[in-house]
Order: structure tokens, then sequence, then C-alpha cells
């Protein structure tokens, strides 16, 4: 159960994620896409070390092994990479 203080904080939690988004998306449109990619990607793998570290072996996280899920998250953001620029080459050519 949270206590009022935990869902105050909670609240606020709202305010660095939407600013935190916001700027990376303009550092990402000033400095080019790749300066993007490599901040979304640390950010999405800083988030999973810092949950993997303040959870610990729960249910959910405790099944994998943490070597495996360390090299797992930087191989599917390749994977999710790579199916962004397969679907922008197919869109610069023209069927009709």
């Amino acid at each position: 159960m949270f206590d009022s203080m935990q869902g105050f904080f909670i609240a606020l939690m709202g305010l660095p994620i939407m600013f935190g988004t916001l700027g990376a998306v303009i550092i990402g449109s000033y400095y080019g896409p790749w300066a993007f990619l490599g901040i979304m990607g640390s950010i999405i793998g800083g988030v999973a070390f810092f949950v993997d570290r303040k959870v610990g072996r729960s249910l959910q996280f405790g099944e994998y092994n943490f070597l495996r899920r360390t090299l797992a998250t930087p191989i599917a953001f390749l994977v999710a990479l790579g199916i962004i620029y397969l679907l922008l080459t197919l869109s610069k050519f023209h069927v009709f």
C-alpha cells in the first residue's frame, strides 16, 4: 500500500519523465539520429538496470540470468532499430 507521501512522489515523477523525454527529443533533433538513438538506448538500459537493482529478486525479475538480460537488452534494441531502418528503406521505393 502507498501512503500519502509515496503517492505524492509518484505524482511528481511524471514531470521528469515528461521533460526528460522532451529533452531527449530536442537533443536528438539537434545532434542527429545517432545521438537520439544513443540517448534513448541509454535511458532504456539505465532504467532497466535501476529497476533490476531496486527490485532485486522478485518473482518477475528473478526468472532470468542478469548477464543474459544485460546482453539481450542491446540486442533487442538493435533488432528494433533494424526493423525501423528496413521500413524507412522500403518506404523510399515507390511501387505505383
